[in-house]
Parts: structure tokens; C-alpha cells; sequence
């Protein structure tokens, strides 16, 4: 299943908001093993995701949910931390 294959790093503001931002796409992490497999680990500041897959339009697929599930738990940070 490694014919396809992306790695992506995004860098935080924090240590605290990567962890966050983590743990809060986990589930849905974990519950995407199906046509793909993916790594995902925080450290420091930054959280990496690579992933394999058979085909390029899975692993686009995949991409693109880790993109979206990132840009939601991220946007609810930092309106939680705008208001405090």
C-alpha cells in the first residue's frame, strides 16, 4: 500500500496549540485507516501527517480531509482564545 505518498508539516503559534489541534482531529485520525495508512505525530510546535496509499485520488482524498479537519479545529482554538 506505499505506491502514493505525502508527509505534511504545519507549524503553530504554540507547543499548547499544536497538542490541541492534535488531539482534537484524533478520532478522526484513527477511523481514516481504511484505504490509506497515516502517521500522525505532534513535536514541539509542529504536527506531521504522512500517509500511503494505493492510488493518487485516495491519497488526495486523505489530503484533503486532514487539510479540512486541521482548518476547523484550528479556527475553534483560536476563537476560544480571541475571547478569553
Amino acid at each position: 500500500m506505499k505506491n502514493c505518498y505525502f508527509s505534511l508539516e504545519i507549524d503553530f503559534d504554540s507547543e499548547e496549540e499544536a497538542g490541541i489541534i492534535y488531539r482534537s482531529i484524533l478520532l478522526e485520525h484513527l477511523d481514516t485507516q481504511i484505504k490509506s495508512r497515516s502517521n500522525m505525530e505532534v513535536k514541539g510546535n509542529t504536527l506531521k501527517v504522512e500517509t500511503y496509499a494505493k492510488d493518487l485520488s485516495i491519497l488526495k482524498a486523505s489530503l484533503y480531509s486532514y487539510i479540512r479537519w486541521i482548518r476547523v479545529a484550528e479556527s475553534i482554538y483560536k476563537l476560544i482564545n480571541r475571547k478569553q
